[in-house]
């Protein structure tokens, strides 16, 4: 044998036993990592059949079922804290239901919503629905929220295409079709030469400061661009080409208006603001502040840019505003560019978390916010709107510093109106597809009749 064949034999095996060793370094790797996550995803089943998130998600699943009237009308609270039906709510409670399979419960809330308005002349969704005898009012509070009517419209849509086509949708397209087309027009979508390319809301309900905000927000685009995408699904079934291809055009806009005015950078990094506020012309300013507003794509099921900025939002909030105390460790429910926060944690922002977490398979993550809704919750035996650590000093939505943590590290958390409405549907929306995802059924075991409208 030569020495030139002698080199190139050795070559050889040696290039055999290194891609022999990366191979099966691979495999190692696999393996490893699939034996963490069915050792994680037991962990998280194990939490979720523990008798306090069993016993909280069944009463809080069933406070929503058994409250409901017979014509869909869906009380917001069991503590009086709200009168009437919120329409908001409609969006999270029917995309509960289509996770829990309870479809006909979905049809029957989401044409209440539409008799009311139709009863009363009104084009588009009010605030609050409440009745008279068996009449329906919209003058309790007629306020236009224009994200609350795209929850509505995406409650119709998901539903439609969960279905597929029915008599029901036949009954209503024109109204829905009629009320997307009103949300997308010129009325509220700034589209025009030098406009931001993104929908006004004219009364934002905001846990932050001021109740109302004159804004263009990052949950009126994400709900407005998912109902808009699943409406061009439907109006394509029905033929209603020039609808579709009219959304589609919109869509666009919109995508280019969240990425052009609602991301900033953030630690080298995209990421979500909450909202972009007028001065002084049609520019606006952006709100650099986050909160569980930063969070709406998630529960809205649509993104305008690139899913890595959902995940940079995320880590930039985890990495700056992530709170821990006696062990918990919890989110706040608003925090300000100056690096202060406040006193409390809602309900509906655990909620989009939790999916978050699970969508990105980030079992410390849920495990956190698990233990989390342990202790919120812990004096209620329904899911609450709020929770927040109390004490002397440090009362609900007082705002913090990081200083402040230590001395708050042994109170306990107090939360207000169990059974909300809207924060119980997007927390039971979370949990049905948390179960789901690791083998449980999505919708709970009922527990004692005579335990699950206690609310103290």
């Amino acid at each position: 044998m030569t020495l030139q064949k002698y080199y190139f034999l050795l070559l050889f095996f040696l290039g055999i036993s290194l891609c022999g060793t990366q191979l099966y370094a691979k495999t190692s790797l696999k393996s490893a990592i699939a034996v963490s996550n069915t050792a994680n995803i037991g962990t998280i089943k194990a939490m979720l059949q523990s008798e306090d998130l069993e016993k909280l998600y069944s009463r809080s699943y069933y406070s929503l079922l058994d409250r409901m009237q017979g014509d869909g009308f869906l009380p917001e609270s069991l503590t009086g804290a709200y009168p009437g039906m919120y329409p908001r709510t409609t969006g999270a409670y029917v995309l509960l239901l289509i996770e829990t399979g309870r479809l006909k419960e979905a049809e029957l809330t989401i044409k209440c919503v539409l008799d009311a308005l139709s009863q009363n002349n009104m084009e588009r969704v009010c605030h609050v629905i409440n009745k008279d005898n068996s009449r329906y009012t919209t003058n309790t509070d007629d306020a236009f929220q224009i994200d609350g009517q795209a929850h509505v419209i995406l409650a119709w849509a998901r539903l439609a295409i969960k279905r597929g086509h029915t008599q029901f949708e036949d009954n209503t397209w024109a109204q829905v079709s009629a009320l997307m087309a009103r949300t997308c027009d010129r009325t509220f979508f700034d589209c025009g030469w030098g406009e931001p390319k993104l929908v006004m809301n004219t009364a934002f309900e905001h846990s932050r400061d001021s109740r109302y905000w004159d804004c263009w927000d990052l949950l009126t685009q994400s709900f407005v661009g998912a109902a808009m995408s699943d409406m061009i699904k439907i109006a394509r079934r029905r033929s209603e080409t020039d609808l579709a291809n009219n959304w589609k055009q919109k869509i666009s806009l919109l995508a280019g208006g969240v990425r052009d005015k609602l991301v900033v950078n953030r630690d080298g990094k995209p990421t979500y603001i909450e909202m972009l506020v007028p001065k002084n012309g049609n520019g606006g300013i952006p709100y650099l502040g986050v909160s569980w507003v930063n969070l709406s794509p998630i529960a809205a099921g649509w993104e305008g840019v690139d899913h890595q900025v959902m995940r940079n939002t995320v880590a930039y909030m985890e990495n700056h505003f992530l709170q821990t105390t006696n062990g918990i460790r919890w989110m706040p429910t608003d925090m300000y560019s100056d690096g202060s926060f406040t006193n409390s944690v809602i309900g509906k922002g655990i909620g989009w978390e939790l999916e978050f977490a699970r969508s990105e398979n980030n079992y410390t993550r849920m495990k956190e916010i698990l233990q989390l809704i342990r202790s919120a919750n812990i004096n209620s035996h329904i899911y609450m709107e709020f929770a927040w650590l109390d004490g002397t000093g440090y009362a609900f939505q007082t705002r913090l510093s990081t200083g402040d943590i230590p001395k708050m590290n042994n109170l306990p958390w107090r939360s207000r109106d169990a059974g909300n409405g809207e924060q119980t549907s997007w927390f039971c929306w979370a949990m049905a597809r948390l179960r789901k995802s690791v083998g449980l059924s999505p919708e709970p075991a009922r527990i004692k009749e005579s335990e699950i409208h206690r609310t103290e």
